[in-house]
């Protein structure tokens, strides 16, 4: 299981691997550091239970009524999701700063680390797909 600490941590390394390709330091700065770390956590909005989830508890809760933990906050229709809204939220008040981008990697990195879990995410919820298939974990498997 991932907690919280893991996912900032990988969520840190993975954006700021990745960020630099675009010469973005993610280091050089503490708001892309906290847009990072937030960005790492927010897929586990759906669970009550996680500090991301209790801050924004109303909205978790419906969540995870609705759908459940690592489901639809777990899928590629969030990450598309989250990616443009934090985009849209750059145009309109800092073009230069790389919200959008920012957002993807860390969200991203979120899934990522979980799809190497025995649990994995069902990155195609969004299509009525939840087939264990395509969980990273099932795939490299070895029985």
């Amino acid at each position: 299981l991932m907690s919280g600490t893991n996912h900032i941590a990988g969520g840190l390394l993975f954006t700021g691997i990745f960020a630099s390709f675009w010469n973005i330091n993610i280091f050089s700065d503490a708001g892309l550091l906290g847009l990072t770390v937030l960005g790492s956590v927010l897929p586990d909005i759906d669970h009550t239970k996680s500090p991301i989830g209790k801050l924004f508890w109303p909205l978790s809760r419906y969540l995870d009524t609705r759908y459940g933990h690592r489901t639809i906050t777990h899928s590629l229709l969030f990450l598309v999701f989250i990616s443009l809204f934090s985009y849209a939220i750059q145009r309109l008040f800092c073009p230069s700063y790389p919200i959008g981008l920012i957002f993807f990697f860390s969200a991203f990195s979120h899934l990522v680390l979980d799809m190497v879990t025995i649990s994995g995410v069902p990155l195609l919820f969004c299509c009525g797909i939840e087939s264990t298939d395509l969980y990273v974990y099932q795939i490299l498997k070895t029985d």
